[in-house]
C-alpha cells in the first residue's frame, strides 16, 4: 500500500473515474487497538467528511472540468480488520448516503 494517510484528514488519497462513476480512495493503515478504537473511528469519520464534503461541493470539478458523475464511490483500504463497531458504523453511513449515489466499500488489505 503506498500512501496511508487516515491520520491527514484534509487530504484526498486517491482519486479516479471509470465511465459516470468517479471512484475515491482512502487509506487506514492504523489498528483498531481497544484502547485507541474511539479516537480511530474519529478520525476515520473526520476523513469520510472530507470525503463527502468533496463530493457534495463538486470539487472533483476543479481536475475533470468536462465530466459529469452521476455515480460516487469511496472505497476504504484497512491494513487491519475493522472492529463490529466500525462495520457497523459504514453500514450506517451507507444508509445515509444511498439517495445522493454515494457508496462506501471495504477492504482489507492481505499481506
Amino acid at each position: 500500500m503506498a500512501l496511508m494517510a487516515i491520520d491527514n484528514r484534509d487530504t484526498i488519497d486517491s482519486v479516479a473515474y471509470e465511465s459516470n462513476t468517479l471512484i475515491l480512495q482512502l487509506y487506514d493503515h492504523l489498528d483498531f487497538d481497544e484502547e485507541f478504537e474511539y479516537d480511530h473511528m474519529v478520525m476515520l469519520q473526520d476523513k469520510l467528511n472530507t470525503y463527502i464534503w468533496y463530493i457534495d461541493s463538486n470539487q472533483y470539478q476543479d481536475t475533470y472540468l468536462e465530466k459529469e458523475f452521476s455515480n460516487f464511490i469511496i472505497n476504504v483500504f484497512f491494513m487491519f480488520e475493522p472492529t463490529g463497531l466500525c462495520k457497523k458504523f459504514l453500514e450506517n453511513i451507507n444508509l445515509k448516503l444511498y439517495e445522493a449515489n454515494i457508496h462506501i466499500n471495504y477492504f482489507v488489505e492481505q499481506e
